[in-house]
């Protein structure tokens, strides 16, 4: 009997050691995810730069004045659940719009949509490098595109 506690013991350590080895290696890849990311980096005098929409107006009652969406490096807009800014509007196509980050620069591309894509006001047909400051209307959904850039000390 006291041979077969010994043995539950040892088993006992052995799950103990093995889940905490999981949570471990889960932590330790995580954190190499997150260090990873582009655009984002912390090391002293290294540039920082990144884009936003934020909603400056809306129709959507999904989406609110003052929501901010951050930028990646192809940022989709459209009813479609799969895109990045996701807007439940009749007026706006299932991929609408979408923002290439190429060669340092956003750019505004419309996907063919019915509505159309205006930027300050205008349709655009082309694709279209967003400046700091842009109002972007989709259907009822105003954005305006904040882009900063800045040194870590």
């Amino acid at each position: 009997m006291a041979v077969i506690l010994l043995v539950l013991k040892f088993t006992l350590i052995a799950i103990i050691y093995f889940f905490i080895l999981k949570v471990f290696r889960i932590a330790l890849a995580d954190l190499k995810r997150v260090s990873k990311r582009k655009g984002d980096r912390s090391a002293e005098g290294i540039p920082v730069s990144g884009a936003e929409l934020v909603v400056t107006g809306s129709t959507d009652p999904a989406i609110r004045q003052g929501e901010v969406f951050r930028l990646k490096k192809l940022t989709g807009i459209g009813r479609n659940r799969d895109n990045t800014v996701n807007i439940q509007d009749s007026f706006v196509s299932h991929d609408h719009a979408r923002i290439i980050f190429k060669e340092g620069s956003y750019i505004l591309e419309d996907l063919d949509s019915v509505n159309g894509t205006f930027i300050n006001g205008a349709r655009i047909k082309d694709p279209v490098t967003l400046e700091h400051g842009d109002a972007v209307r989709i259907a009822g959904v105003t954005f305006k595109f904040v882009r900063w850039e800045y040194e870590v000390e």
